[in-house]
């Protein structure tokens, strides 16, 4: 009998205190919201008041400006178009402010020992300052919304957007305000000093674009012909977020990306917790929370730092000694400012074998890129495997072969007869055997090389080239038929007829010729191609001789073509030799 009363009064002790720990965390909880009100809670307050300014002031302005007799519509596409640009910054600054504030108490040894002294679990604590932070930047986009909507129907004003396109704003900034937020949360657990929290938040959200751009800009220096325009011009900027937020005005997002950067940001939330259950409480205070981050840290930015000055030094001086030293120097100072972060102390000289150590290892790291172990730089197709061939001067038309025939001037072309394919792969083959280092006041010229072969692999390579020892070259591939043809958009096939010529001053841009008779528009456009077709490839490559004046030739179709090259000699000597047409020319200029 007393053996059951002790277990009942047992069982009682242990359901009354579970339910007073209850009471008192649910107290705990209570005073950390308000604390979080009282401290952080105009976070939300200029959150809102930057959407109003960036999106309601512009409806309200244009609304008092609306004249319907003029009928001055403002010509806005999407919300995106009110803000101006600066809805980005909103996005992008705003949530890291939030994170910051959150977990703030981790970084002041005081708060962090407070807090923690507190009945509540860590998980508990931090999915609370989560949450909360979180609704500091939805209130406010929900009420912008609401706001704006209301504008829209409360307004009496033909307004280019609707309610959609709102809609769509507060969906794609809730997720990318969301992600920045959760991203910032995680470096948060792992640093112990908000300076240090908001740099490497902001680091950590422009790294992977950074990080490529520096590889891709470094590897041309070591691996002869690597064409990193290729590689940089692609979607490498849609990865650092707040630059993907600013392209939305023309690139909606899909519902794709949209899933991807929530299971992003639950991810960062979740990892963020695991890492807050294994944080030290002395970490507060320190550069870094964790000690095994802090060599990680320290050698990442001398790294970074070491890829950045051979990328300036590269590009200004263009000379391996300049170079080297611009790894070294770089690195030197990436890694003792970061020693310094670390350590707290500006006497970090005595850690010099770290660096001896980190040196080495770029060293072998380098020298095993230049000694090109796979082949990179030799390597140039057989001939009997080639399809066509693609010499020119940007990356971009060999990603995009349909913008080159809006050009008048195609300097990149595709090129498919048999003597060309030959001259292009012979003046590639000797690049690849000279690797010419040309000089930064030299005359050089971007040569972009490309290959389709008929098993439909591509290779492309990119160099710098100095023009005067490689011009036997360049006059067989751009002196030839098939090249000039393509080059002029006077001269391909496919052109349409012209029914008006004008010439314009070059300096006043007057009109001192027009053609609209077919059989003097005929005589200069037939003079004019057989200058173009003797054009000396010299001259194309300079981009031609002075220029008298501007040629637009208007075709059938009522479109304008800038025709920029009647040069003094020989281009424009044949069209003036008509005996009308030079008299016009002679007394349009004089006057």
């Amino acid at each position: 009998m007393m053996c059951c009363r002790c277990r009942l009064k047992k069982f009682l002790c242990m359901k009354w205190g579970a339910m007073l720990m209850s009471v008192k965390q649910w107290s705990a909880n209570r005073a950390m919201w308000g604390q979080n009100l009282r401290q952080i809670g105009w976070i939300a307050i200029i959150h809102w008041l930057l959407w109003l300014a960036a999106i309601v002031l512009p409806m309200a302005l244009a609304y008092s400006q609306y004249d319907p007799k003029v009928g001055n519509i403002p010509q806005w596409y999407s919300v995106y178009d009110i803000a101006n640009g600066m809805e980005a910054l909103c996005a992008w600054l705003v949530p890291i402010l939030a994170a910051a504030g959150v977990v703030r108490y981790m970084h002041e040894k005081r708060s962090a020992d407070f807090i923690h002294s507190l009945p509540i679990r860590r998980t508990e604590l931090l999915a609370g300052q989560m949450l909360i932070g979180w609704l500091f930047l939805a209130v406010p986009l929900v009420l912008t919304a609401l706001v704006a909507i209301g504008c829209l129907y409360g307004l009496d004003l033909p307004w280019p957007i609707g309610a959609g396109d709102v809609g769509r704003w507060l969906g794609e900034t809730l997720v990318v305000e969301t992600m920045i937020f959760a991203l910032g949360v995680m470096v948060g657990v792992l640093v112990g000093q908000s300076i240090v929290h908001i740099v490497l938040t902001n680091i950590a959200l422009f790294f992977p674009t950074g990080i490529m751009v520096l590889l891709f800009s470094n590897l041309p220096l070591w691996l002869y012909g690597f064409p990193d325009g290729y590689y940089l011009s692609g979607n490498l900027m849609d990865w650092a977020l707040p630059i993907r937020y600013k392209m939305l005005t023309d690139q909606a997002m899909s519902a794709g990306e949209a899933g991807l950067l929530l299971l992003l940001s639950l991810l960062f939330f979740g990892v963020s917790i695991w890492l807050y259950e294994r944080r030290p409480t002395e970490a507060a205070g320190q550069a870094l929370a964790f000690s095994v981050l802090r060599p990680l840290f320290v050698y990442g930015v001398a790294f970074c730092m070491c890829l950045t000055g051979g990328f300036y030094f590269g590009q200004v001086q263009r000379q391996w000694g300049w170079i080297i030293f611009g790894y070294v120097a770089f690195s030197l100072i990436g890694y003792a400012v970061a020693q310094m972060v670390v350590m707290k102390t500006w006497r970090v000289f005595h850690k010099w074998k770290g660096y001896i150590a980190f040196a080495a290892v770029m060293s072998v790291l380098f020298l095993t890129v230049r000694l090109d172990p796979v082949g990179y730089v030799r390597h140039v197709p057989n001939l009997s495997d080639i399809e066509k061939v693609y010499f020119g001067q940007s990356v971009m038309n060999w990603q995009n072969p349909n913008l080159m025939e809006r050009e008048f001037e195609a300097f990149d072309q595709f090129l498919r007869t048999k003597d060309n394919i030959k001259a292009v792969r012979a003046l590639h083959a000797q690049l690849v055997h000279d690797q010419p280092l040309p000089s930064r006041f030299g005359n050089v010229r971007p040569i972009v090389i490309g290959y389709v072969l008929k098993d439909g692999t591509r290779l492309l390579r990119r160099y710098e080239v100095p023009i005067e020892p490689y011009m036997l070259y360049f006059q067989r591939i751009m002196g030839s038929n098939e090249y000039k043809q393509q080059y002029y958009l006077l001269l391909r096939p496919s052109y349409s007829p012209i029914r008006q010529v004008t010439i314009r001053n070059v300096e006043t841009g007057r009109p001192v010729v027009v053609l609209a008779d077919p059989k003097e528009i005929e005589s200069f456009v037939q003079a004019l191609k057989q200058d173009l077709w003797n054009e000396p490839v010299e001259d194309i490559i300079r981009g031609g001789s002075t220029c008298r004046g501007i040629l637009n030739c208007c075709k059938a179709t009522a479109i304008r073509l800038p025709f920029p090259y009647l040069h003094t000699a020989p281009m424009f000597a044949n069209g003036c030799n008509n005996s009308i047409i030079g008299s016009k020319y002679r007394k349009g200029n004089a006057q």
